[in-house]
């Protein structure tokens, strides 16, 4: 079996990528960058040099692909992006596309309607498939603040008191890759609801990171206008900051992402990790000195 992943140099594909080389999967693993496809071709995995916005360079891959993990950047080209692997899948007979979604409500905002242009494409396509859903994710959250945690002992947000069904990337890696070695009519047409063991607060989380790296850390709450400016300060550029960062605040605060599901321990077999887990076994990232 040939497993296609996109976006294999990201937080999730690359995790997914290591779990399918690691149980001895072919991998075909796609970036832009010549050299990051050189450096991913080790093993069972060959790296692919393509861009989902010139699909045509994907063609070839997909041609020797049984399984697609389908993933793309969050950006307004999202759905017509994922749309065109779709088709071109279908075309070239893939058996199964697993596909990253999420499960924070969002409710019809321009985030998920590119998402929904895609789900809907899978469910007009013929084609085995099955979304893998994260809630809100630990590694976007806290390796994003690891400067501020370690420097000020502090974290930043504008989430209010929302709580949130925190879960760690490797979980939900753990979870795509059990799909794409399982026989694709189990999990076929599922939405797989990937969260952590409870529903926590900034603050409740700021404690579990006091209690993992035995320093005290704080929660500063903010409103978006505040949040805004101070990620534009730190060169997170200013037109992205409504897609990838303030809509997922604005649903954490307004409620939206307390799900608290038991799909990783039914699929897994063991509970998924904790804010204060994760923490303690990535106290050096948080808190060493960057050179």
């Amino acid at each position: 079996m040939t497993v296609l992943v996109t976006g294999a140099t990201g937080m999730f594909g690359g995790l997914i990528t290591s779990r399918l080389q690691g149980d001895g999967v072919d991998v075909l693993a796609v970036t832009r960058s010549p050299e990051r496809a050189a450096s991913l071709t080790t093993g069972s995995v060959t790296g692919v040099v393509a861009d989902m916005d010139d699909v045509g360079t994907l063609q070839e891959a997909i041609s020797r692909a049984d399984r697609i993990f389908l993933l793309s950047p969050m950006h307004p080209d999202l759905g017509a992006r994922e749309c065109a692997v779709i088709e071109m899948a279908r075309s070239a007979g893939v058996s199964q596309i697993v596909k990253l979604y999420g499960a924070v409500e969002h409710e019809g905002d321009p985030l998920d309607t590119q998402h929904h242009m895609a789900i809907d494409a899978l469910k007009q396509s013929g084609l085995s498939w099955c979304l893998v859903s994260p809630q809100t994710v630990m590694d976007s959250h806290l390796l994003a603040q690891a400067e501020s945690i370690r420097e000020e002992h502090r974290m930043y947000a504008c989430a209010g008191d929302g709580r949130m069904g925190i879960v760690s990337a490797d979980n939900c890696a753990e979870v795509a890759s059990h799909v794409l070695q399982s026989p694709v009519d189990d999990y076929q047409g599922r939405n797989l609801q990937i969260t952590g063991p409870e529903a926590v607060t900034f603050a409740e989380m700021a404690s579990q990171l006091t209690e993992a790296l035995g320093v005290t850390i704080e929660y500063i709450d903010m409103s978006e206008d505040e949040f805004g400016k101070l990620a534009v300060e730190a060169g997170f550029p200013a037109e992205d900051l409504e897609l990838q960062i303030l809509c997922h605040f604005r649903q954490i605060r307004n409620g939206k992402a307390m799900l608290v599901t038991d799909t990783f321990e039914k699929l897994i077999g063991r509970p998924p990790a904790s804010v204060k887990q994760w923490a303690s076994s990535h106290r050096d990232l948080l808190l060493k000195e960057i050179p």
